[in-house]
């Protein structure tokens, strides 16, 4: 390990510094409160990344692209490319279940986020295609479920190791949806748009609200990623006092 990687450790280890300059708080695992206070810990030391460590930018976290389907049969998708989301810093745990008999997490997460970037609605039917700008405001509720081992490196030091993820995502209130002007021109001016729209009138907020879940969904892949980096190189007893 380079003398760089040592001294990482050492800064970011909570047996290193006192509780005020560690990266988690040690908690008991029903204690909300203590929970609360480190996650808004962990997200404020890490939300720009700790690349040495794989610990990836949440804030802002880019989405260089990502591919939806809007309709059942594939015939309308969206193509989203340079996405930027922000708010993921100041997320709050609404919810945090542990189960130590079958070694799963339930993790649930309120957050405000913005989000921008480029779209292309694309309709296989008509073999056409729109562009234009996306921007998204909402409140989410993501919550991920996960298994957890508990593994002994060489030294003898108890680790989470944080198994694959479920990630679900609710829409919390109304949130604010838009594309730009030339693109909403454009698509109302196409009839297979017109006919689809019409027959989905009352689906409308559903499928707003569905492609937005998709993004936040996309996105907390990579906080839980940030999770699973950190209990890679910090003890098992950083992050819960009574495992």
């Amino acid at each position: 390990m380079s003398i760089f990687r040592v001294f990482l450790l050492l800064v970011l280890s909570t047996s290193a510094l006192s509780d005020g300059g560690s990266l988690l708080r040690s908690c008991e695992i029903k204690d909300i409160e203590c929970l609360s206070k480190s996650t808004e810990q962990f997200l404020e030391k890490t939300c720009k990344g700790i690349p040495d460590y794989d610990i990836r930018a949440i804030d802002p976290l880019e989405i260089p692209f990502l591919n939806y389907k809007l309709t059942d049969d594939g015939s309308i998708s969206l193509h989203f490319t340079n996405l930027r989301i922000t708010g993921l810093r100041n997320q709050t745990i609404s919810d945090f279940q542990m189960d130590k008999t079958t070694k799963s997490v339930v993790l649930k997460l309120n957050v405000d986020l913005n989000i921008v970037g480029e779209i292309t609605i694309e309709s296989s039917k008509q073999t056409k295609s729109f562009s234009g700008l996306y921007s998204a405001k909402a409140t989410t509720l993501a919550t991920a479920n996960y298994e957890y081992d508990l593994v002994t490196d060489s030294n003898g030091v108890q680790h989470f190791k944080v198994l694959p993820e479920r990630i679900s995502c609710e829409i919390v209130g109304e949130p604010e949806v838009s594309i730009s002007d030339d693109l909403l021109q454009a698509i109302q001016k196409e009839e297979s748009y017109k006919q689809w729209r019409s027959r989905n009138a009352e689906k409308q907020k559903e499928i707003r609200e569905k492609t937005l879940c998709k993004l936040v969904e996309t996105a907390y892949v990579t906080v839980v990623h940030n999770i699973r980096a950190a209990a890679k190189f910090l003890p098992a007893n950083a992050f819960f006092k009574d495992i």
